[in-house]
């Protein structure tokens, strides 16, 4: 019995002063000491030599110094008609008369991004869609005029050339090279009427997903979000038409809207992948406007009738074609008959006829579709390239 509790003590008295010598060296040197024999570093100010101290070495704060100069507030003027009440005609006739158009500016309408040393700057179309005359104010405070060379609505991307040579730029990166859980920054002006400031503020995040399709409730927008970039950045009304950047500080996207019940963020943001934006400023660059282009077949939903009529299983998805328009044009060339069915398009799969209408839409003259079709029960791959559309 003697002997039990004489070895209990000793135990008992190794243990304590096993920790009074992992006090007094985390006292000492700032550390904690694993039993197995490794170091993790204590949060404080002696891991120096961990942590720089510079806020100018912080990836972040880097990426965000290279991009925010390029930042622009979009502005401009818009032309409103208002109207007045006549009592005199109360009663009698319609009292409500126009006043004439009142030229209001408006400095605060969301925001854009200089991507060259010659002026050039993109933005959402619905960021300028009722401008009369467009303008931009950099974060120092100047105040630029611009012209709008031309817009795709259905991407809702427009090119601007604003009035200024060798201005600060940010580069355009590589949209297709982004991962899930990449770091990303959310550049812009919001709330831009209650935040008069032209100089952008910066918001962090991850990339939460990638090739997100969204379908806008407001169809008469002819907006066509294929291929977007979620990112839980907070991203707020003013924010719109303004960079998402990776930390490199290149542009990856454009911020574009957000889903929320609030009005506000909650960490459901979307940006236009800015390869796809690339095609609109080549497009415009090359041609001095986007080129109109229509689909040159039509088709239609793989319903079960359809299914059975084709005699196909009755749970495949894709698109039928029904007519071939151009016996010369570039469906035929491609290979296409009726009967056809579309499974994917590039990396699309296509379910339905309004699939395969949003992917095209969302393209240019000049780009090369590679389709999957089901063609007497086998796969085919036709490779089909979008040409204008001259009357």
């Amino acid at each position: 019995m003697v002997s039990r509790r004489l070895v209990a003590l000793l135990i008992g008295l190794n243990l304590i002063l096993v920790g009074v010598i992992v006090f007094q060296q985390v006292r000492s040197t700032g550390r904690t000491v694993d039993l197995t024999g490794s170091l993790a570093y204590a949060a404080d100010a002696r891991t120096s030599h961990v942590l720089s101290s510079d806020p100018s070495d912080n990836p972040i704060v880097k990426a965000a110094n290279a991009a925010s100069p390029a930042v622009v507030a979009m502005g401009g003027t818009v032309s409103r008609v208002t109207y007045y009440m006549d009592p005199f005609f109360e009663g009698f006739f319609w009292p409500y008369f126009a006043r004439p158009a009142e030229r209001i500016e408006i400095p605060f309408l969301g925001s854009g991004v200089l991507i060259d040393n010659v002026g050039h700057l993109v933005t959402n179309v619905h960021v300028i869609a009722e401008v009369d005359s467009p303008f931009v104010t950099l974060s120092d405070g100047r105040r630029l005029s611009a012209q709008l060379l031309d817009k795709d609505n259905r991407v809702d991307v427009a090119l601007l050339k604003a009035d200024i040579q060798n201005p600060p730029f940010a580069a355009m990166g590589d949209s297709d090279s982004l991962q899930p859980g990449e770091w990303v920054l959310a550049i812009g002006n919001p709330f831009g009427e209650a935040i008069p400031d032209p100089r952008p503020t910066v918001t962090l995040g991850v990339v939460s997903a990638l090739h997100r399709n969204y379908k806008a409730a407001d169809v008469e927008r002819e907006r066509i979000y294929l291929d977007m970039i979620q990112t839980d950045a907070a991203i707020n009304p003013g924010n719109s038409g303004g960079p998402l950047v990776n930390i490199r500080g290149e542009i990856v996207g454009i911020n574009t809207f957000i889903v929320s019940r609030t009005g506000g963020s909650v960490g459901i943001g979307f940006a236009i992948p800015i390869n796809r934006v690339k095609a609109v400023v080549d497009e415009v660059l090359q041609h001095g406007r986007v080129r109109n282009y229509a689909m040159d077949f039509d088709v239609l939903d793989l319903t079960a009738q359809v299914a059975r009529q084709l005699r196909v299983p009755l749970h495949t998805k894709g698109a039928v074609v029904r007519v071939i328009y151009d016996r010369k044009g570039p469906a035929a060339r491609a290979g296409f008959e009726v009967g056809d069915i579309i499974t994917q398009a590039d990396q699309l799969r296509i379910t339905s006829r309004t699939d395969l209408l949003n992917y095209f839409l969302s393209l240019h003259v000049g780009a090369r579709i590679e389709f999957k079709i089901l063609r007497d029960g086998k796969e085919r791959t036709l490779r089909y390239t979008i040409e204008e559309y001259k009357k």
